[in-house]
């Protein structure tokens, strides 16, 4: 029996056209900008598919529908991954070669003598003299500098080194894209004089952001199709819920679904939608590992008390939303993912005690419920911070009331039934946590 080959993949960039999905705004403005000799400085979030945009715009059939001449434009990618130690002159000397197999990849006749990097010194002046004889050919390069935060961290780059690329894009029609997690200006230079270069002024900044909601099912579809499956509307549901509009998660979820559908040979159960979840998971936690690792103690606490402090905190929640790790909509943000929040609301907050959808902030006094602050009364709030406190393990009432009122006396046995019935209403949903083991005590379920 055929098996058709999984039509997700999540290991590297996208490199076919067929398979690029969504970008149709960033794609149009940036080939519109570097029509016009302007130099392009790509920002986004680690993963976010700055690499596979890179590759699609230099595809020429892609370039040439936005009016470049693919006998004119000549796109040259270079990953700065491994430039992170070279000195100048292998710089200038890997340039120079990557120049030559873009023109050999494209098959253009060109005299290529003047790129004979093993015949040259390799000095800024004899890679300035090769660039200008190629561009008397006709050429207008366009060097796409992917990872470029690799090459600024460079200890043998310094400010004259980006003042002299800046000078080509000055003198000859040359253009540059940078691709990187942070603007230009906020990476780190191995020479802080660098930020003093006019090689920054010429960049105009596109941020790669999530999908939109029509581009995150647009590929979902339009994949499982060149599989030949068809995702059901309750499986794309599923999965939008599961990984948001991120285009990593969504091949990631988009595979795990392809596998699952070819077993089950039908629409997928609710039982398989709980597999998916689990094996996306499983997945997908290093990256939410690393995506926490990265923000300060002040992120992650305004990030576990979403939407809580969103009002409070503008700087912070852009920064967390430029990051992909939160979405904006009408009524406020939200997490990127269900998968995402869950994956918040476990980790450890110096301060903020968790269990289940409550945290409670001590310092302030206050819980909130799925990142919305509850309004309690001083007596209410008690009796849940000590049931959260010791999470599903069983309170006796007299050790509940020993914790809220301590030694004071009151002859009221039913007061702290009256608390348990007030806060289970403040409660709503979630009331079913706060148990009522008969008999015995009462017990928070996290």
């Amino acid at each position: 029996m055929l098996t058709i080959t999984n039509p997700f993949f999540h290991r590297g960039p996208v490199r076919n056209r067929a398979y690029f999905f969504g970008r149709k705004h960033e794609t149009s403005q940036m080939l519109s900008l570097l029509g016009n000799g302007q130099s392009v400085s790509l920002v986004g979030q680690r993963r976010i598919g700055k690499t596979s945009l890179l590759f699609h715009i230099l595809d020429p059939e892609v370039f040439t529908r936005h009016g470049l001449n693919p006998q004119e434009h000549l796109f040259v990618y270079i990953d700065c991954s491994g430039l992170s130690n070279l000195d100048q002159p292998d710089l200038y000397r890997v340039f120079l070669e990557e120049i030559s197999d873009a023109l050999a990849d494209r098959e253009l006749q060109t005299d290529q003598s003047v790129l004979a990097v093993d015949t040259q010194p390799s000095t800024y002046r004899a890679f300035e003299r090769s660039l200008r004889q190629l561009i008397r050919q006709g050429w207008k390069p366009i060097i796409l500098l992917d990872e470029f935060e690799r090459m600024s961290r460079n200890p043998q780059l310094d400010p004259d080194f980006f003042s002299g690329l800046r000078a080509l894009a000055a003198k000859y029609p040359i253009a540059y894209i940078t691709a990187s997690k942070l603007p230009l200006l906020a990476l780190t230079y191995a020479d802080a004089s660098t930020l003093s270069s006019p090689f920054f002024n010429i960049f105009a900044s596109i941020r790669l952001s999530l999908f939109s909601e029509a581009d995150a099912r647009s590929l979902l579809t339009g994949l499982s199709a060149r599989g030949q499956i068809t995702f059901a509307p309750a499986t794309l549901d599923h999965i939008l819920d599961l990984v948001g509009p991120h285009p990593l998660f969504l091949q990631i979820a988009g595979f795990h679904a392809f596998e699952l559908r070819q077993v089950r040979k039908a629409a997928l159960t609710d039982d398989d939608h709980v597999e998916l979840r689990h094996r996306f998971h499983s997945s997908v936690e290093e990256h939410f590992g690393y995506y926490w690792r990265t923000l300060s103690d002040t992120e992650q606490r305004v990030l576990a008390n979403l939407p809580a402090w969103q009002d409070s905190q503008p700087d912070i929640i852009r920064r967390l939303e430029q990051g992909c790790l939160i979405v904006g909509h009408d009524e406020g943000y939200d997490y990127l993912s269900s998968t995402f929040r869950d994956f918040v609301q476990a980790q450890p907050i110096p301060g903020l005690l968790k269990a289940g959808p409550i945290a409670i902030d001590e310092s302030r006094r206050q819980a909130f419920l799925r990142g919305q602050p509850l309004n309690l009364t001083a007596t209410q709030y008690s009796v849940l911070l000590s049931l959260v406190e010791q999470a599903e393990q069983i309170i006796p009432p007299e050790a509940l009331e020993q914790a809220v009122w301590g030694d004071e006396y009151i002859e009221d046995p039913e007061r702290l039934k009256s608390v348990l019935k007030s806060l289970r209403r403040a409660l709503g949903d979630e009331a079913a946590r706060l148990e009522n083991v008969r008999g015995v005590g009462y017990v928070w379920r996290g």
